[in-house]
């Protein structure tokens, strides 16, 4: 029998192809379902959940595989990209940074700042429903945009961090050296989300988009979780990959 969380999260009639929704709601399951932390079910249990055809999951697999979000084994199945399981981290780095690392001349421009309150992933890490403060940016090169971040503080910090700080410092300095923390080690998850209006309106591309999505749950001493942060890019500009020891792999 299908099953219906998982044929819920499917719009049989939406305009965007039904194995690219499948290939997203695979990697939102990626180190949050017990089934998908190692090895994924079998193409025939794919279909079975999702009441799907074979070809549909195959053409799901064969994307994710493009993006290194799985690796697909002859006669084994398929398994979780090294690179893109959640994993632990001791260095931490700005988007900034990693734009930076590949040559570019990146601008960091603040597209919101607010205090709001924490949708249920991020109240979670905090282990707090409080208020928390809101920052999102969007990065560009030489007007090209490339990526936005959205970042929440634990509302504790909100009153440290001004909209000046936030606009010309990146969220790694600003916990390192403006708020003078220790960050002791990160949590990376690596998956797919559509984008929502205001970052389609950021990188000029349809609303709903297939994005790749890094979440990033900082942890600094004494504090706990420090930060939540999700950067979000387009498979154009996603030619990196971070190491679980934090280095900057890049792919050219």
């Amino acid at each position: 029998m299908p099953d219906a969380v998982f044929v819920a999260a499917l719009d049989m009639n939406g305009a965007e192809p039904l194995y690219l929704q499948v290939a997203r709601h695979i990697s939102s399951l990626i180190g949050k379902d017990s089934r998908f932390v190692d090895r994924l079910p079998s193409e025939a249990e794919l279909c079975r959940l999702y009441a799907v055809s074979r070809i549909t999951i195959r053409q799901a697999l064969a994307s994710l595989a493009e993006r290194d979000i799985v690796v697909r084994q002859h006669g084994r199945g398929t398994f979780v990209g090294s690179l893109h399981r959640p994993g632990r981290q001791k260095t931490i780095h700005s988007f900034f940074d990693i734009l930076s690392s590949k040559g570019l001349r990146p601008e960091m421009i603040m597209l919101d700042y607010q205090m709001r309150l924490p949708p249920q992933e991020v109240a979670k890490a905090f282990e707090s429903v409080e208020q928390a403060l809101f920052i999102r940016r969007g990065y560009r090169s030489e007007h090209t945009p490339l990526g936005v971040t959205e970042v929440f503080y634990p509302g504790h910090l909100a009153s440290a961090i001004t909209r000046e700080m936030a606009s010309a410092r990146t969220s790694t300095a600003i916990l390192r050296e403006e708020l003078g923390l220790r960050v002791t080690h990160a949590d990376i998850s690596i998956g797919l989300s559509r984008a929502s209006e205001d970052v389609a309106q950021w990188m000029k591309l349809p609303e709903q988009t297939t994005l790749m999505r890094i979440e990033r749950i900082t942890t600094c001493a004494e504090l706990g979780v420090c930060e939540y942060s999700r950067l979000l890019v387009s498979e154009a500009t996603a030619d990196f990959r971070i190491g679980l020891n934090g280095d900057i792999i890049n792919n050219y």
